[in-house]
């Protein structure tokens, strides 16, 4: 296994970082690649931990194809879709709404490059408690539970890596959920939530609403070509296949790299105050 450091005079500032935040990534934001399995450990810890070919093949192809039926635009999520994206939303009569989204122009454009992203699993209440006042299981579990189910067994195997792997980040967010109502969790993981990204190019963003003392993960499922997932903090690119599962810190920012055809990634968390949600009747 590869063990990269990446010593304090390579970090970026913070204010140049935030410079680049809804920028894509290009070639000139990193000067490491890492491909094979590989540790990452930065000035305050591991950024990163790529692990190579530790998921089995059949569990990934069935995963795919019930992951591959994604088809919300994410028409909400400007955070991802780059700087200055969103746009207060157009009613029926001409006016503009209170709320904003992306411009139905583009969810077109979107639409026509089979560009879809969505969440199985659950929510917390929303942070003003306005749209979402309570926690709950997304619409997309809820329209499609067959699709719910097939996740189970890959959120179980990818929390198995995690335990394995990252041992100190795993325990913390193991402790995290353990506190949490069993209706809102995936069982035998310590996951809550999973985004389905199908040929969905990420601008650079920092994830919000996932519990801050573990990793995210992400999988690669499909991918005809894959791009690199960039921190450019730190210089930094890794490049999972399908098979691998690449455990980072994605509360630093991160995005996508260009990729060619067809890409399906999954990215598997825990949402910060699903520790709050009301335990459900019968639930240990």
């Amino acid at each position: 296994m590869l063990c990269l450091v990446i010593v304090p005079q390579l970090v970026r500032s913070e204010d140049e970082v935030a410079t680049m935040r809804g920028n894509f990534a290009n070639r000139a934001d990193y000067e490491y690649l890492i491909e094979e399995d590989a540790i990452v450990i930065g000035p305050d810890g591991v950024i990163a931990r790529l692990v190579t070919g530790c998921l089995d093949e059949k569990l990934i192809k069935d995963t795919a194809k019930y992951f591959r039926t994604v088809h919300h635009v994410g028409s909400n999520r400007g955070s991802i879709a780059g700087r200055d994206s969103m746009m207060y939303r157009e009613r029926k009569d001409g006016g503009l709404g209170f709320t904003k989204a992306i411009p139905k122009s583009i969810v077109k454009k979107m639409q026509e490059r089979n560009e879809f992203t969505d969440f199985l699993g659950w929510m917390d209440a929303s942070e003003h408690g306005d749209r979402f006042p309570t926690c709950r299981q997304t619409a997309w579990s809820v329209d499609s539970p067959i699709v719910l189910d097939a996740a189970r067994p890959f959120v179980k195997e990818v929390s198995r890596v995690y335990e394995g792997e990252v041992p100190d980040h795993y325990r913390q967010q193991k402790e995290f959920t353990d506190r949490a109502s069993a209706s809102f969790r995936f069982p035998d993981s310590v996951y809550t939530t999973v985004t389905v990204n199908r040929n969905k190019r990420t601008t650079y963003h920092s994830d919000s609403g996932d519990f801050r003392g573990g990793m995210g993960n992400l999988i690669v499922l499909d991918s005809d070509g894959s791009g690199p997932l960039v921190m450019p903090k730190f210089r930094l690119a890794l490049l999972p296949r399908p098979g691998d599962v690449l455990l980072m810190n994605v509360h630093e920012l991160h995005g996508n790299g260009i990729f060619t055809g067809e890409r399906l990634t999954a990215v598997l968390y825990a949402r910060e105050h699903i520790d709050e949600c009301e335990k459900e009747k019968g639930d240990d």
